[in-house]
């Protein structure tokens, strides 16, 4: 039979080292998961911001845009049906004044913020259907767009003035 020749000290100081590296693995797997938590995290925030950036995308590209008054009249029934935070002011040629859809719009001056409003269910300006209205959109006729933001570069506002 053999017999173990190491004694009982030295058991006793491998024991010692055993539990000291199975500390510090746990500890480091514990800083590992941590610092995953906080990069999941502000991926989840830079994914979100890029959703946000995204989600305007589709009206940031009427800023410019010359556009024909059909896909005006769509953009006007889409914001409207869908009950779009948007407001859509349409100056045409008989109208210089213009007419504003879906929200009323408040151009920033005077250091104060550009803003929206909702309009009372019998204000709400509706798209005029006679050709010989002033309010009226040709679905032929080209509008230049123009995007107005809040104070927190949400666009609120598309402008469409008819060239």
């Amino acid at each position: 039979m053999r017999t173990n020749k190491i004694n009982d000290a030295t058991k006793v100081l491998i024991l010692v080292a055993t539990v000291i590296v199975v500390c510090v693995l746990c500890a480091v797997g514990f800083k590992m998961v941590n610092e995953g938590k906080s990069s999941v995290n502000a991926s989840t925030n830079n994914f979100n911001s890029m959703t946000g950036q995204y989600s305007e995308v589709d009206l940031a590209i009427y800023d410019g845009a010359d556009v024909q008054g059909s896909e005006v009249v769509n953009l006007i029934k889409k914001a409207t049906d869908n009950n779009d935070y948007l407001s859509i002011f349409v100056k045409t040629k008989a109208n210089n004044a213009g007419v504003k859809y879906n929200y009323n719009f408040t151009p920033q001056k005077d250091n104060k913020a550009a803003s929206i409003t909702e309009y009372s269910k019998d204000a709400a300006p509706k798209l005029k259907e006679s050709k010989t209205d002033k309010d009226y959109i040709n679905p032929s006729a080209q509008f230049t767009g123009k995007v107005h933001k809040d104070a927190n570069g949400i666009i609120i506002c598309i402008e469409f003035t008819q060239l």
